[in-house]
């Protein structure tokens, strides 16, 4: 999904008459990608297809490919926040089974438009704000381990190697895209980012890595898997912390982020729907991103003490 249309849509409410209660059958989505649900009547994996009855009460089973079984997908309010539900009947769990509820609204209409927008096949790979609510709510990795993995992003970070004297025209277009943003960074964080056209490995100031490293344990615990999952999409994290915290737009960073790959297109051609598909994804990624960021800064007092 491009990334206008993810955020346009995940705005809008649904049109489907929203639930109050919600059901003892919850859906979880394991980490292998097969759904499971607990509750009076399970639903268990065991690697097939097969819809298996037991009597009164049925006994469904779903592959790692799992066809998508529901029609309908709502938004409930409940006490705790907002909940995602299939056909009425299950509410989407995490894969440590945790319920999957969400803090506002915009979020969780935008995750059911995920869920929605699957065809044949539930594919999470192409569900990134379910994936980040997922990681955010289980909290896999405590936030010290994805601080300290974005980091090592720094010390190869696209935006910090540029080209050399042999290439002039794709030197002088990254010092234009990139000079800017480099600036920007230095000076919104306090920090000197080492620039090189050496092709060796040049190492951060340990001090820059000091200060981002508190900038970053100190965001919000939901909005940590954004930051990560950004710098891993984005191959930098020079450029996701500027989109997040306010540098870039989206858009802006996809460009930076893209720039040598586009720069090599213009010169020699594009692999027919490759490149084109590979951005689509990354707007997808990035969009999710940026929504769920924005949505948890839009919590406020108690609110934002709450999803701590």
């Amino acid at each position: 999904m491009l990334l206008p249309t993810l955020l346009r849509r995940c705005t809008a409410p649904l049109s489907r008459t929203p639930l109050i209660s919600t059901r003892s059958r919850d859906l979880i989505y394991t980490g292998s990608r097969d759904l499971i649900s607990t509750g009076s009547r399970d639903l268990i994996s065991t690697g097939s297809r097969d819809l298996i009855s037991t009597g009164s009460r049925g006994l469904a089973t779903f592959s790692k490919d799992s066809r998508r079984f529901y029609k309908e997908v709502d938004v409930i309010k409940t006490n705790e926040g907002y909940q995602v539900t299939l056909d009425n009947k299950f509410n989407v769990r995490t894969p440590l089974r945790n319920l999957l509820v969400l803090p506002t609204e915009t979020l969780a209409n935008a995750v059911a438009v995920e869920w929605d927008s699957q065809r044949e096949n539930i594919i999470f790979a192409i569900m990134p704000l379910t994936t980040l609510c997922f990681k955010a709510t289980d909290k896999p990795i405590e936030g010290e381990g994805l601080v300290e993995h974005m980091l090592e992003f720094l010390t190869t970070d696209t935006v910090c190697y540029r080209a050399g004297p042999d290439d002039e025209k794709l030197q002088a277009l990254e010092n234009s895209r990139w000079n800017p943003l480099t600036d920007w960074f230095s000076s919104h964080y306090h920090v000197h980012l080492a620039v090189t056209t050496d092709i060796t490995l040049t190492p951060q100031p340990e001090q820059t890595i000091t200060s981002l490293r508190k900038h970053l344990l100190n965001q919000h615990p939901w909005t940590l898997p954004a930051y990560h999952h950004s710098t891993t999409s984005l191959k930098s994290l020079v450029i996701a912390m500027a989109m997040l915290d306010g540098g870039l737009s989206a858009e802006e960073a996809i460009a930076c982020s893209c720039l040598e790959t586009d720069y090599q297109i213009d010169r020699w051609g594009e692999v027919e729907w490759q490149h084109t598909l590979d951005k689509a994804r990354l707007s997808a990624d990035v969009a999710a991103a940026v929504l769920l960021v924005n949505e948890i800064r839009s919590l406020s007092g108690n609110q934002l003490q709450a999803w701590s």
